[in-house]
C-alpha cells in the first residue's frame, strides 16, 4: 500500500524535530566538555570532519538518487543526518557513564 503524501510529510516533520533536539543534546555535551576541559582535541577534529563528510554524503546521495518529490529529498537527507547525530549523541552519553 502506498504511503500518502500527508503521511510523508509527517513523517519528515517527526524525523525533524528529533534531528534538531538530538542535535541540541549532542551540542550541548560537547559544549560542556569544551568549557570543562574535558574535551579533546581528537574530539573537535572528529567533529569537524564528521560535518564536513556528513554534507558531502548528502550531497553525493541527492546527486545520484532518483528521487521524485522535494519531501523523499528532504526525508533522505534528515534520515542520513539522523542516523549520525544518533550515533554522536549515544557516544557521548557513554563517554559520561
Amino acid at each position: 500500500m502506498a504511503r500518502s503524501s500527508t503521511t510523508d510529510w509527517f513523517k519528515l516533520a517527526n524525523d525533524s524535530y528529533w534531528l534538531w533536539a538530538e542535535s541540541m543534546m549532542v551540542m550541548g555535551m560537547r559544549t560542556t566538555d569544551m568549557m570543562t576541559g574535558k574535551g579533546s582535541d581528537r574530539e573537535n577534529r572528529l567533529m569537524v570532519n564528521e560535518k564536513l563528510r556528513a554534507g558531502a554524503e548528502v550531497a553525493a546521495m541527492l546527486a545520484t538518487s532518483s528521487l521524485t518529490s522535494p519531501e523523499k529529498s528532504a526525508q533522505k537527507a534528515v534520515s542520513h543526518y539522523r542516523r549520525k547525530v544518533t550515533a554522536n549523541r549515544k557516544r557521548l552519553s557513554r563517554k559520561k557513564s
